[in-house]
């Protein structure tokens, strides 16, 4: 799974927005409870004010405030319980779930202060200790705040559970482009993902039914070509020795070629073709190409034979390009075509009217305005583009001083020069 897939991002959006509720929650949390604190402290002040102007029973004035008094004493408190907090004239305390008010003396009064009322009794009031009886469970927030946290983690789920065979696709479709042609992707479900992975089960079908029609098309034209191809052979090589005869078997033999060479490039252009990459010198690619063409060297200008090119490529493949190259040379020119092996380049010139600028693209094939079709099927410079590409490698054209100029432009992790 890569960085910017999919499920990557919506795990990422999940764990960012669980970590953001559950955050709102704790603020919540924390803020309810300094609201029931708060809360409690007002209950706890009036029942302190109710007891120091009530000289009487006050017990069910104190129920309403949910307050009561209670039987425990103030040392036991402050021995055993928690202090939440300090006030001026009291502390609160935690104890055994339940939280208690007890008295304090207040501080000393400056004797000049004469207040208008009597003070309370004070030494009746410390005794007192008052107990909050009201439910304070916060049990319902943590009920709420666990079932959003759930229904957040089932949706998620049920969302990855829903895009899974999305993953499942995606390299069910990366494992055709590696050739398991044999794939059958499990469909679940009605929606729009399983909908298109039927789709694709079906392609696939399909593609395979084409591809065995292809093959099967192939082996018998092929088959029906080469027997008359053989019989023609072996019927020249009974014929008496003379030119006639040599040249009927160069024939035979050049057509036996060709019909190899259109299933290697069926081959390679259906991309069954796997390359086999070895170094080998320029030089004899070069011879190798000047016999498929059944051509004499001396009929190709070479130039810069003084360094030796090593290139890295599939012998037969890069041999074909090269072969298609100088093949429009010979056709399209009456003079000798020149081969320029430079160190990261080899230069095919040959002299002739320049190529049209709406036909120097060889990314399609058929491109006949250059190569007729009388002269051959108009696929030379497309097959030629397509092997150098799979390679690594490019092919640029321009036309200087009359002469038509094709540049194979080598990449230089797979060239190297040696001086001979």
């Amino acid at each position: 799974m890569n960085n910017r897939s999919i499920l990557r991002l919506i795990t990422l959006f999940f764990i960012f927005i669980f970590i953001l509720i559950n955050a709102l929650l704790w603020i919540a949390h924390q803020h309810f409870l300094k609201e029931r604190e708060g809360e409690q402290m007002s209950r706890f002040f009036l029942a302190g004010q109710l007891i120091h102007h009530s000289n009487g029973n006050f017990t069910n004035e104190l129920s309403t405030l949910m307050i009561r008094q209670s039987t425990l004493t103030p040392d036991l408190l402050k021995s055993k319980g928690h202090i939440q907090e300090r006030l001026p004239f009291g502390m609160l305390i935690d104890y055994k779930s339940r939280t208690y008010f007890v008295n304090m003396p207040p501080p000393k009064m400056d004797p000049r202060f004469k207040p208008r009322l009597p003070p309370p009794d004070f030494k009746r009031m410390e005794k007192i200790v008052l107990e909050d009886f009201k439910p304070q469970s916060i049990l319902p927030f943590w009920i709420v705040a666990i079932a959003v946290d759930i229904l957040i983690l089932l949706f998620f789920g049920y969302l990855l559970r829903k895009l899974y065979p999305l993953h499942r696709l995606k390299n069910a479709i990366i494992g055709y482009k590696d050739g398991d042609t044999s794939l059958n992707v499990p469909i679940s479900g009605k929606d729009e993902i399983s909908q298109i992975t039927h789709e694709f089960n079906q392609v696939l079908e399909k593609i395979a039914a084409m591809k065995e029609a292809r093959s099967l098309f192939l082996r018998n034209i092929l088959h029906e070509l080469k027997t008359p191809i053989m019989k023609g052979s072996l019927t020249t090589d009974c014929l008496n020795d003379s030119v006639e005869q040599e040249r009927l078997k160069r024939i035979f033999d050049r057509m036996d070629y060709l019909l190899g060479e259109f299933s290697k490039m069926e081959r390679f252009s259906s991309g069954e073709w796997k390359l086999n990459l070895q170094d080998y010198r320029f030089v004899d690619i070069l011879d190798h190409t000047c016999d498929i063409l059944i051509c004499d060297k001396n009929n190709i200008t070479i130039k810069g034979e003084d360094s030796a090119l090593m290139i890295r490529c599939d012998f037969d493949l890069f041999a074909i390009a090269v072969k298609n190259l100088l093949d429009n040379a010979f056709k399209y020119s009456n003079a000798k075509p020149t081969v320029l092996i430079l160190s990261h380049s080899i230069e095919i010139c040959s002299i002739g009217d320049p190529l049209p600028q709406e036909n120097q693209k060889f990314d399609k094939p058929f491109n006949r305005a250059y190569e007729d079709s009388s002269a051959g099927l108009g696929l030379g410079l497309y097959i030629t583009y397509s092997i150098l590409q799979k390679h690594g490698f490019k092919l640029e054209y321009h036309y200087a001083s009359g002469l038509n100029c094709f540049r194979i432009v080598l990449n230089k992790r797979y060239t190297d020069t040696i001086t001979l």
